[in-house]
């Protein structure tokens, strides 16, 4: 079992790369443009790079109950976390209209992929099945956003959105997976996509600090403890009990668990503010979950992470 220093190591400087990524924002040296095409290189070509060199042959996914398991449970921690976050804005007195929406699909997604990527690699070496079950699991969390998520922001499910380059090639790793396809793969093509796999991960992280530095605004700390306290007490606190409990009670692989445990700790997702942008929702509340989360898991995450794996016995 990892102890606490290692997990601190592993975490730390997932954290310090969002950190450079907000400063260079922050500081003008990205501008729209490069930001948008930095992230239509990573969702277009590198996280699908990243997803085959991930799932075929990994021993996490040996059987198609495994690969259910984790998609089903990313949707329907998702919608739990849906759920407390609605009923934790309603008690922090939020209504529709004046924040409950936005306070709901901003709290209730956890930061599900880049950044519980590197820690689960780092926490577990040697061991891809952790790692190369994000992405599966992330299937069921998109699925959940776009359905459950976006029907709460705008009253209309939008699943077509799902079908993006890292959905395809979930799809298509699985295939290669199930099929055994991917022994077949000559090992120049193999090597390839790897090497640009191993380019997702930094970049990603390092957007979604820029994405942050971006979105921050003047004014941004009106009403924050308010949204604050109740983010980390929903996000933190009662949907991370959930993932864990998930993982401690549920029978569902060692592997699968390890990921839940990871995916308990870690702060609200990023996109949500992007979605409520789009839709008319309140942003500097969205940027205010995303801020406090992060800021709290980085005390928090660790511990959790310590916690997590030792009740469930891995």
């Amino acid at each position: 079992m990892p102890t606490y220093g290692t997990i601190l190591s592993a975490t730390l400087p997932v954290f310090l790369v969002v950190a450079v990524g907000f400063l260079f924002q922050r500081k003008k040296w990205l501008n729209e443009e490069t930001e948008m095409g930095m992230m239509k290189i990573v969702l277009n070509l590198l996280v699908p790079c990243l997803i085959l060199s991930l799932i075929p042959g990994n021993p996490a996914l040996e059987s198609i109950s495994s690969a259910a398991w984790a998609i089903g449970l990313g949707f329907i921690l998702i919608v739990g976390g849906l759920v407390l976050a609605w009923l934790g804005g309603l008690a922090g007195g939020m209504r529709t209209g004046t924040g409950l929406r936005t306070f709901t699909i901003s709290t209730g997604i956890q930061n599900y992929g880049f950044i519980p990527l590197p820690i689960l690699v780092e926490l577990f070496p040697g061991n891809a099945g952790p790692s190369g079950l994000v992405f599966v699991f992330g299937v069921g969390v998109e699925v959940a956003m776009w359905t459950v998520g976006l029907t709460i922001m705008n009253g209309k499910a939008g699943l077509k959105a799902v079908f993006n380059g890292p959905f395809l090639a979930v799809a298509a790793a699985l295939m290669l997976n199930f099929t055994g396809g991917y022994q077949y793969i000559p090992g120049i093509i193999a090597t390839t996509v790897e090497m640009l796999g191993r380019c997702a991960v930094p970049i990603s992280i390092f957007m979604v600090g820029a994405t942050m530095g971006r979105f921050f605004r003047d004014g941004i700390f009106t009403d924050v403890f308010r949204v604050g306290l109740v983010s980390v007490i929903v996000r933190l606190g009662l949907h991370a009990a959930l993932i864990l409990a998930a993982a401690a009670f549920l029978p569902v692989s060692p592997d699968l668990k390890r990921l839940l445990v990871v995916q308990a700790a870690m702060p609200a997702a990023i996109f949500p503010i992007v979605l409520v942008r789009l839709f008319g929702g309140q942003t500097q509340m969205a940027i205010q979950v995303v801020l406090v989360t992060s800021l709290v898991s980085l005390i928090t995450a660790p511990l959790v992470i310590a916690w997590g794996l030792q009740w469930v016995k891995l």
